[in-house]
């Protein structure tokens, strides 16, 4: 598996709004305004000089509010110079804790964000030897060590605690009604809300969080197809199949068969 540099993209993303995750840690910096990540446990806002590290398995999706005009740079190394960045902090608990969260985000303040802007420009298009690279991914952590502290996430109150119910009880039978009792706001408000910031609709965000459970099962686990539909929450093992094909372009067995190959 080779680097992944990108510096300026600018336009709509391939996986706009796809749950998707990365076998690596990736290193995402914003520069549009507007717009939320969205991961399974909490959603942050996407601003002008968001850093954000997200980590390896972690699914996640960007929903920049004009997709368009969505400009951003990105930096995943690839697993063997990963391994040895890995090695070379084994001794630092601070950097280590950093690596090791499925998200950390950072808004940078507008002084310090044309630095941060240089160590991407300067990974992507300049010299990639390895003492060089890890020195400016060092400087990439220590922003979010520095500023990681001053993170809030893009929903407070009632919608981060309907985040945290749905994925608490994703394996259980879950309605829009009951959610809206449990964090005690209108129906109409709360679906516009998460709409807003996730881009799906509550009962989109439930099924899509459930498939990618279930890829996790056929991956890892020598579960059945229909141990794995109950697990989740399906109705039936047909509905299960139905949907996982509609999301995947696959069904449950070709996706475990493709993944031992």
């Amino acid at each position: 598996m080779t680097d992944t540099f990108l510096y300026h993209e600018i336009g709509k993303d391939a996986l706009y709004k796809t749950w998707h995750a990365t076998r690596r840690p990736l290193f995402l910096y914003v520069y549009s305004d507007g717009g939320s990540i969205v991961t399974k446990e909490r959603i942050f806002p996407m601003k002008q000089g968001t850093l954000a590290l997200i980590g390896a398995g972690t699914y996640h999706y960007t929903m920049p509010e004009d997709p368009e005009t969505y400009d951003r740079s990105k930096v995943i190394l690839a697993a063997d110079k990963y391994a040895r960045l890995q090695a070379l902090l084994r001794n630092n608990r601070e950097y280590q804790l950093v690596l090791g969260q499925s998200v950390v985000c950072a808004q940078i303040p507008e002084a310090e964000r044309s630095a941060v802007d240089q160590i991407f420009g300067e990974v992507s298009t300049g010299d990639r030897e390895e003492p060089l690279l890890f020195a400016r991914i060092l400087q990439l952590l220590y922003y979010l060590k520095k500023h990681g502290a001053e993170l809030t996430a893009a929903t407070t109150g009632f919608m981060e605690k309907a985040v945290g119910y749905i994925n608490e009880n994703i394996a259980e039978p879950l309605d829009i009604d009951s959610i809206c009792r449990k964090v005690n706001v209108s129906k109409y408000y709360f679906c516009r809300q998460f709409k807003y910031h996730t881009g799906q609709t509550v009962m989109a965000y439930i099924l899509n969080t459930r498939i990618i459970l279930a890829k996790g099962d056929l991956e890892n686990t020598d579960a059945s197809i229909s141990q794995i539909s109950e697990k989740w929450g399906f109705s039936s093992v047909s509905y299960f199949c139905r949907v996982f094909k509609e999301v995947t372009g696959c069904t449950p067995l070709q996706y475990r068969r493709a993944g031992q190959r």
